[in-house]
């Protein structure tokens, strides 16, 4: 059909989107717009990111709603459709609907989005940056766009306040059931707010005594989503005490009571080590989402032919970016120009040989980098002499990335399989700051299905800290983990690493019992 047909597209970006405190049938509503050629009516974007009801628990909902003040029709028919976007601009999920709007009505799905999916399957491609990205197109008429009358961006965010202090408790062994030691903590971001935090212990049998951590703002609008207690003691050691982050949860909106890991007895039995002159000491790391920080519409275009439309690049805004560094962009920076060293392979005088490439580059930069390729480069060994380093365990795009890491300290279009491949490079090379990037990267794309991979590389690197993260995840969606094919395959190469998990498990329950 070859119809005539007038079009509005609307984006809307939500910042820090997993920091969203509605609990389910709370609304976060976009600014409003108005496409004036369809009859000058002002719309908004609904959006429920917990369900707009008990029976959409679980799920996002969102609703496109006609306002009650607009000076159009009581009753408006229009085709609407809405997306979510990937960073790129590409469709990740879209629906339609053709409806007649009244005034201060709305329609939409109840049902748009499953929170798991956008939270634990694929986070990756729906928050990017921590961004949500919705677009909504509302056309008259059928068949082809011929007549584009116009679009606007707007930008929703959430703010989020992280408040770290300690807590000091003195003659903890002292300390009775029940019996709360509370502090306060003010809040320098504004006037008269603090928060306060109480330490108790619960009733039990001798000294078999859970410690708990209550903590509570005094603005009804400040939520906490998520808090770490690490027990410091000696001098400067540091012994994780429990963690909670309840941003992908259906039910509640704040945190506030937090058992601590470790329980008074195994305090006291170590307490020459634990209390430093009888005094326990916490430290307690929050992160608060308190309101809307930002919302406004940022940029309208008005009737541009079609082409000219499809050219202007709608994706999610870059965060933190500073307006007055504009002048500088266009010089080039030392990553860049190092960079360009590389690919132009200018005055390069070492070659990384893998079995199918040869890669040329400059010691410099390799000992700068790799404390390994610098012992090659400078110690007696025969790479030093015939300016050839053999790689025949990684593929020709690994050594690709890690060369671009090691010149310009960036990663380029990293997916997961390419990142536990570099974590592997970054270990073997003894390159600090990749494996560190690799390792944020996998864990913020932690998912049930791949959590046993991601645990197999940790256990096989000797790598604790990020053993221990994903030990923590495995055990909060244990029933996703255990439960999927992922984990049956490695119940069979690896089973001495499941018993090892599920070992884990029972212990730290075991803990939780008082």
């Amino acid at each position: 059909m070859n119809g005539r047909r007038k079009e509005y597209t609307f984006f809307w970006f939500i910042e820090n989107y997993s920091y969203c405190w509605h609990e389910n049938g709370e609304l976060l509503e976009s600014p409003p717009f108005t496409a004036h050629e369809l009859e000058g009516k002002i719309w908004t974007l609904q959006l429920y990111p917990r369900g707009f009801d008990d029976e959409e628990k679980g799920n996002i909902s969102l609703f496109l709603n006609r306002s009650a003040s607009d000076d159009g029709p009581e009753s408006y028919s229009i085709t609407c459709e809405l997306s979510v976007l990937a960073s790129d601009g590409s469709v990740l999920l879209t629906l339609k609907l053709k409806a007649a709007f009244e005034k201060d009505d709305g329609h939409g799905w109840g049902y748009f989005l499953e929170m798991d999916e956008i939270f634990l399957r694929r986070k990756a491609d729906y928050l990017p940056q921590d961004i949500l990205s919705v677009r909504c197109k509302i056309w008259e008429g059928e068949g082809n766009i011929v007549h584009n009358i116009g679009q606007s961006s707007a930008r929703t965010r959430i703010k989020i306040e992280k408040i770290s202090f300690l807590h000091e408790v003195e003659r903890f062994s002292a300390l009775q059931s029940k019996v709360k030691q509370t502090i306060q903590i003010p809040s320098h971001s504004r006037e008269q707010s603090f928060i306060t935090s109480s330490l108790y212990l619960t009733e039990g049998l001798c000294c078999e005594k859970k410690i708990m951590i209550e903590i509570v703002p005094c603005d009804t609008n400040q939520f906490l989503c998520k808090c770490k207690l690490s027990l410091l003691y000696g001098s400067g050691n540091e012994l994780e005490g429990g963690k909670a982050d309840i941003r992908y949860h259906t039910e509640g909106k704040s945190i506030r009571i937090l058992p601590l890991s470790i329980t008074r007895e195994e305090i006291l039995n170590r307490k020459s080590e634990y209390l430093r002159d009888g005094k326990l000491t916490l430290l307690c790391e929050c992160t608060f989402s308190s309101g809307l920080e930002f919302e406004a519409i940022e940029e309208t275009v008005h009737r541009m032919p079609l082409p000219a439309v499809k050219q202007k690049s709608y994706r999610a805004p870059r965060k933190n970016i500073c307006n007055g560094s504009e002048n500088m962009s266009t010089y080039s920076s030392v990553s860049e120009d190092l960079k360009a060293l590389y690919i132009t392979k200018s005055l390069s005088d070492v070659q990384l040989k893998t079995k199918t490439k040869s890669f040329p580059a400059h010691k410099i930069i390799l000992c700068a980098r790799s404390s390994v390729f610098k012992r090659m480069m400078t110690s007696d060994m025969k790479e030093k002499n015939s300016g050839c380093i053999e790689i025949d365990d990684l593929d020709d795009d690994v050594v690709q990335q890690l060369l671009i890491f090691l010149y310009s300290d960036t990663v380029e279009n990293i997916q997961w399989e390419m990142a536990t491949l570099l974590y592997y490079a970054a270990d073997k090379y003894e390159v600090v700051k990749l494996k560190a990037v690799c390792s944020s990267f996998l864990l913020e794309n932690l998912t049930p299905t791949n959590a046993g991979e991601l645990l197999l590389l940790a256990d096989t690197h000797s790598d604790g800290d990020l053993k221990k993260s994903v030990e923590d995840f495995i055990l909060e969606y244990e029933e996703e983990v255990f439960g999927s094919d992922e984990w049956e395959k490695l119940m069979e190469t690896n089973p001495v690493l499941i018993m090892k998990a599920m070992h884990l498990k029972y212990k730290r329950k075991k803990n939780e019992v008082e």
